[in-house]
């Protein structure tokens, strides 16, 4: 989606194209570099310049994609960079070229925020502290790498649903090793845990090519949401710079409908609008977390809602009228120009659209019009809350006071983890607990 009127779409176009050719030649620069002993300082001053957003990511992808492992390597200090975009672009760069080398600052984000004290969970004060935490369990079940299951299986306990959900996505991605397909196993059996938690252990059982059903299942005691739920994962949206937002960008958006038990396993139900090419298309209902993200594409970012909440009445109207229209065979519109219907929407203005059937607002109605066209996911979901229970950490942030030689955390996260990484100590944090 593009922020501005329609009427001057075809010149940011032209200003796209133009922008990404300037980018290649950036790269084939980086390119040139890395061909010679200082290529990873070079590499990493390029990142830290102030010539452009653009031109640091495209340092850091050549960076993590480099056959060297003398440059590869630098991604992980790129990862524990103070600047939030640089720190972006590397998180993105490591899962797409599956960097072993950036795991252990990976591993450090996760156990950084679990362990923060006043931890909210889905009640955050700054949300991107989560979703830095949750883009980094995504990344880390993107780069496929054995060592990290025991460390997402630790860092399971204590966290709420949708970090569970995370986590045990990033476990299926990482195949049927050692402990990971019993352990999912047990979670899909489990009447502790929620329904949509159990929904995703059941579709990770079914990636891994496991038995996804059990005789006798034992009900939940809670579906884990409400239904009529705003659904939130990743996408491209906003502007034709979205390469360059300080986070994974939050693109999609749908309707949660409720949950399913058949054929003895736990299925989700959501309402959502994808382009006419996906399988399947435009307004549709499906029954998989798989699905909603595009195939584990994107992290899942959880359940929100208006900030007025919805009524019992309210949310029985958005559930109804989210089954109906899915089944009406509506097209996606591709130009965003008809966001809420009729008969083409996109996914944001179908969601927003359902929630203003019901009498319901969630985002100001001056982001779909105007100089504020059109609304896009992100929008929406800045512009509502999390409904979900507020979680106590379990974990505790060691004292002020605590001091560490040189390389013992590295030693002590890699314990915790239960991996054995060959680490750089010099761009391993020295606090993380």
């Amino acid at each position: 989606m593009l922020k501005a009127p329609g009427k001057f779409i075809i010149a940011l176009f032209c200003l796209f194209f133009a922008s990404r050719a300037a980018a290649g030649e950036n790269i084939n620069a980086f390119l040139i570099d890395t061909n010679n002993p200082s290529g990873t300082e070079k590499q990493q001053d390029r990142a830290r310049g102030t010539d452009g957003q653009e031109r640091r990511c495209a340092a850091i992808s050549v960076m993590a994609a480099s056959k060297d492992k003398n440059i590869s390597s630098g991604l992980a200090s790129a990862l524990l960079d103070p600047d939030p975009v640089l720190q972006a672009c590397a998180l993105r760069a490591a899962a797409e070229t599956k960097n072993t080398s950036a795991v252990v600052p990976l591993m450090a984000n996760v156990s950084a925020y679990l362990s923060a004290a006043g931890r909210k969970g889905p009640y955050e004060d700054n949300i991107r502290a989560r979703l830095k935490a949750i883009n980094s369990i995504w990344a880390l079940g993107e780069i496929g790498s054995p060592e990290v299951t025991n460390g997402l299986k630790k860092f399971y306990q204590g966290s709420d649903d949708i970090i569970k959900m995370n986590l045990l996505i990033s476990l299926g991605k990482l195949g049927p090793g050692p402990g990971s397909a019993g352990y999912i196993r047990e979670v899909a059996a489990s009447g502790e845990e929620t329904e949509v938690v159990r929904a995703v252990a059941f579709e990770m059982l079914e990636e891994m090519g496991q038995k996804a059903s059990l005789a006798g299942l034992v009900p939940s005691r809670s579906s884990g949401m409400e239904k009529g739920d705003l659904l939130y994962t990743g996408g491209m949206i906003g502007s034709i710079g979205s390469w360059e937002n300080s986070d994974l960008p939050v693109g999609h958006a749908g309707i949660f409908e409720g949950t399913e038990i058949k054929d003895g396993r736990i299925y989700v139900l959501i309402g959502d609008c994808v382009p006419n090419n996906f399988v399947p298309p435009g307004v549709r209902n499906i029954n998989s977390w798989k699905n909603f993200t595009h195939h584990y594409k994107f992290p899942f970012y959880g359940n929100r809602t208006s900030e007025v909440r919805p009524s019992a009445a309210q949310r029985k109207r958005i559930v109804q009228l989210a089954l109906e229209l899915g089944a009406k065979g509506l097209k996606y519109s591709v130009l965003h120009t008809s966001q809420k219907g009729p008969v083409e929407f996109d996914c944001v203005g179908y969601t927003e659209y359902i929630y203003e059937q019901a009498g319901l607002n969630p985002t100001d109605n001056k982001l779909e019009t105007g100089w504020g066209w059109p609304l896009t996911p992100w929008e929406q979901f800045e512009g509502t809350v999390p409904n979900a229970p507020a979680l106590t950490p379990q974990l505790v942030s060691a004292p002020a006071d605590t001091q560490r030689a040189p390389g013992q955390a590295a030693q002590e996260l890699q314990k915790m983890a239960g991996i054995t990484v060959e680490t750089n100590v010099r761009i391993i944090p020295q606090r993380v607990y």
